[in-house]
């Protein structure tokens, strides 16, 4: 085979053209391929989320958070959950992978594709029969700047509802641990009161046996309190029991060892009731509640998509252009590829588009009546609860010691039996028990308020989840 070439100078004058025309092409087909919509906002996401995601940056095995105190304090034990839970980090990950697909819906699914050939005669081959040229794949569509800027917005809007997941895990971690550091600690100062019990009720037994000896005291009254000694002791036992078991939840939540030691406080707290009234934390619920926020991200990117699926009646395009080494040939092409079979599968994804909206609205309502149901339930139990602390604290209690003082003085003077002495003191710690536990509910209610409105009373504690996004959803 022989191949006919002219001298350098005459290729240079002969090809300028097309080399220019190949370049033109090849430069219009980079740019059709590897065009990327950005929509507003995309920046703004990316730089919250390595932020939010600084504690997760190395390897779990690479990281060495500093160990929490023996005596934590709850503000401690959420701040140390929020970077060590694996939950959240799952919820955060989850965030960063919805990211990432913004600029892959952004972006052309066509790949330019390079193509050359020549024409053999009589086995030979001549610049003029060369040809070399660029085109979009031709399974690939070039699709307009519309579909793809759809497309992104879509896609960031479902990035800023993982976002909101994301956030309302860490209120959800958040209500969690304080959930169970509150009936952590109730449980040990309840052991402390059910203690305490015990011991007045085995020197009550203790002087009815005495009185048995002399005749002073009935054995009934001996085989009563011997019963209710029993009782208590059981008592004792189940609630021995529960903080290991208690111990082992809480320290799940924290992402630590199950065994790994936690002193519990020596008394429940009084987490303060919160003063607004049901339709302004139900206002503000809506507002700022993360799930519901989520919903109405998905919601939007669902009408986009459903705007996007209309698109497909719009033809999309295929550019081409080859040109001859020589110069002096070149061929440029251009095709609309309309969908004109493909009406059924377009109709049906718009229908589909049209209810998985439906669905998502659905959600949001379904959502909205939970928490607002939730949140009727918490204030209804909350301020019976603050009501009746009140009472015990304020009236109840005073007056059982104003009468264990009395009883005792009556004793003093013999005019008052050992039962009679140490029964209003039993009576004041059945009080306190009764205490603890309309304090515990009271805390958990505020707790469970908090992750409803996304406004925690700790907000130091929170900083990896309180920063909101903008009203705007970014």
């Amino acid at each position: 085979m022989m191949l006919n070439v002219p001298s350098f100078k005459a290729v240079g004058q002969r090809c300028k053209l097309g080399l220019w025309l190949l370049v033109v092409a090849l430069a219009a087909g980079v740019s059709l391929a590897g065009c990327t919509v950005h929509p507003a906002g995309e920046a703004q996401l990316r730089r919250q989320a390595q932020v939010a995601g600084r504690p997760f940056a190395k390897p779990y095995a690479q990281r060495h958070p500093s160990p929490l105190p023996f005596n934590a304090t709850p503000g401690q034990l959420v701040h140390y959950a929020l970077r060590n839970n694996p939950q959240v980090q799952q919820y955060y990950w989850q965030w960063r992978v919805a990211i990432e697909n913004i600029p892959q819906a952004g972006t052309q699914t066509t790949t330019l594709m390079l193509n050359a050939g020549t024409l053999l005669s009589r086995g030979s081959a001549s610049l003029a029969n060369t040809t070399a040229g660029a085109a979009n794949m031709g399974s690939a569509d070039v699709k307009w700047p519309s579909k793809l800027s759809a497309d992104a917005k879509a896609a960031l809007l479902r990035a800023v509802a993982a976002e909101w997941n994301y956030r309302s895990m860490c209120f959800a971690l958040r209500r969690n641990v304080l959930d169970a550091w509150y009936g952590y600690t109730r449980t040990a100062v309840l052991l402390e009161l059910v203690r305490r019990r015990q011991s007045l009720l085995q020197s009550v037994i203790a002087l009815n046996r005495a009185g048995i000896k002399t005749g002073t005291v009935r054995l009934q009254r001996w085989l009563s309190g011997q019963n209710r000694l029993d009782l208590l002791r059981s008592g004792t036992l189940e609630l021995t029991q529960q903080l290991p078991r208690q111990l082992a939840a809480l320290n799940a939540l924290l992402g630590r060892p199950a065994n790994t030691p936690l002193k519990p406080s020596q008394a429940v707290a009084r987490v303060p009731v919160p003063a607004r009234s049901n339709e302004q934390l139900l206002a503000m619920a809506v507002r700022r509640n993360p799930k519901l926020q989520a919903l109405g991200k998905l919601a939007a990117a669902g009408r986009i998509s459903m705007r996007r699926a209309k698109m497909q009646y719009i033809p999309n395009f295929a550019l081409g252009l080859s040109t001859s080494l020589e110069g002096t040939v070149q061929n440029i092409t251009g095709a609309l590829v309309v969908p004109a079979l493909r009406y059924q599968a377009i109709d049906a994804s718009i229908r589909q588009a049209r209810d998985q909206l439906r669905a998502t609205r659905a959600s949001w309502r379904e959502q909205y009546n939970n928490l607002a149901s939730r949140l009727l339930i918490d204030l209804i139990a909350l301020r019976n609860d603050h009501r009746q602390l009140r009472l015990f604290r304020g009236h109840i209690l005073p007056r059982w010691r104003m009468l264990a003082a009395l009883t005792r003085a009556a004793y003093q003077q013999g005019g008052a039996s050992a039962d009679q002495q140490l029964g209003p003191n039993q009576t004041m710690l059945q009080i306190q028990q009764t205490i603890v536990d309309l304090q515990t509910d009271q805390n958990q209610r505020v707790a469970d308020l908090d992750a409803i409105v996304a406004e925690p009373m700790e907000r130091g504690a929170l900083k990896l989840a309180h920063a909101a996004p903008r009203s705007d959803g970014r």
